[in-house]
């Protein structure tokens, strides 16, 4: 059929047809002649050489006809060389790919495993096991994983083969028929004639038990290595107030004076806040808690925040009646770990001040925290929200990851920008974070 379908070889045919007819065409015309050309005896006077011309035309035309058989012998025989260098290709391609193909039938069973596959999955044939039987018990790792509608890797195979769906990036996993833990990647496409009949479905199978275990070794070092650093913050912190505290509390047994002994006490007290909330954010951050969802007063709450970290505070420019939906208690903290920010960041006998500007319209809020402090050097920019990164001698780097936790969970962002003098914090929330709360309470 594949020689047939070769353009030279129904270019052969037609010349072997068009001989054919031309020969027939010289038998009628010769008959024709020889009724016409009789003696008076009624005996036919046909010459030697009419006589011999369809003879001669007959031999050339066999001869014709020899030559193009042999011709299309040698284009079958060619045509059926390409056919199977064809497919000693595929047969080979599909032998040496690292990754398992299979192959399903419209029914769902495995017309074609390469070894790959076979070796992957844990068996030694696969020929005429059903997919259900293949993938039994193999649920999904990535739910939202393109083209996923469910969350079993036989659901895809069955989505492949009735609604012509591919499911791709899939993770599952699979346990072989001898009990070994395994993690795929799974990859399946509906296999289509070019008249658009389904002609089954195919799975790409990789391997990725080995890569989930570095994945985790890796993300098991990570935390290690943020939690190195955050023990490392958390002591250097808990060391200077310690000992700012022991220092104090010595020379208290010395004083006599109460002015002196109210002041050292200040100090101690100054400490030990710092101390607790060095340790209120560690638990915020590594243990956030469910957010409520209540109309929070930007201006009011900016204002005691500002009180608490005694900052000059301008905010004249924030409505009285702007609010945001969100937890009271985060948004304070955020807005106090940005004003403590600003405060820490004042230069040498320079009064910190900060501006707050808000606006507001259908699209969302947008608020500005500006303040007259040492600017963040650029190469740092990009880091301040990194958790425990921090350019201060004292400090954990918890304050603006814990910042940038609390805005992004209100559905918001937030960005910074800096330079030689003064830093500005921009926020953003979306028109569903609004509310009116202009009878509402910081």
């Amino acid at each position: 059929m594949r020689a047939l379908a070769n353009p030279i070889v129904l270019r052969m045919l037609m010349g072997v047809v068009a001989a054919a007819f031309a020969l027939a065409l010289g038998i009628i015309l010769i008959r024709k002649m020889r009724h016409e050309i009789k003696d008076e005896s009624g005996t036919e006077a046909l010459r030697a050489d009419d006589a011999r011309f369809p003879l001669e035309t007959y031999h050339a035309v066999i001869e014709r006809l020899k030559e193009q058989e042999k011709q299309l012998r040698e284009l079958r025989r060619a045509e059926g060389e390409r056919a199977r260098a064809s497919e000693n290709i595929s047969a080979a391609l599909l032998a040496n790919l690292p990754s398992g193909v299979l192959l399903f039938n419209p029914k769902g069973l495995v017309q074609q495993a390469n070894p790959a596959a076979r070796k992957i999955l844990g068996y030694g044939s696969m020929s005429g096991l059903h997919a259900r039987d293949v993938f039994r018990g193999a649920h999904l790792l990535n739910r939202g994983a393109e083209g996923a509608s469910s969350s079993t890797a036989i659901s895809a195979v069955e989505a492949a083969l009735r609604e012509g769906t591919s499911s791709r990036r899939l993770e599952t996993e699979y346990a072989t028929p001898a009990g070994e833990e395994r993690v795929l990647g799974l990859t399946v496409s509906p296999v289509r004639a070019s008249d658009g009949k389904s002609l089954g479905a195919a799975c790409l199978i990789s391997d990725l038990t080995e890569i989930n275990r570095l994945s985790r070794q890796m993300r098991m070092r990570e935390n290690l290595a943020s939690l190195g650093e955050m023990s490392a913050g958390i002591a250097h912190e808990f060391k200077n107030s310690l000992a700012t505290i022991s220092g104090y509390a010595q020379m208290l047994t010395s004083e006599d004076q109460v002015e002196v002994v109210h002041d050292f006490a200040r100090k101690i007290e100054s400490e030990t806040g710092n101390l607790a909330r060095v340790v209120t954010d560690f638990l915020a951050f590594a243990r956030p808690q469910a957010l409520r969802n209540e109309p929070v007063p930007v201006r009011a709450v900016v204002e005691n925040c500002a009180r608490d970290c005694s900052v000059d505070l301008h905010a004249e420019d924030v409505p009285a009646e702007l609010a945001l939906m969100g937890d009271p208690t985060a948004m304070r903290q955020a807005f106090s770990n940005l004003l403590r920010n600003s405060a820490e960041a004042a230069r040498n006998g320079t009064p910190v001040r900060v501006q707050v500007a808000a606006e507001s319209d259908e699209q969302g809020a947008r608020l500005t925290i500006t303040d007259n402090g040492r600017g963040i050097p650029q190469d740092q920019l990009g880091k301040i929200f990194i958790p425990f990164f921090t350019t201060k001698a004292q400090g954990t780097g918890l304050g603006l990851a814990l910042v940038h936790r609390i805005i992004t969970e209100h559905g918001g962002t937030i960005a910074v920008s800096s330079g030689d003098w003064g830093t500005t914090f921009t926020l953003a929330f979306p028109a569903q974070a609004l509310a009116r709360a202009a009878t509402a309470s910081a």
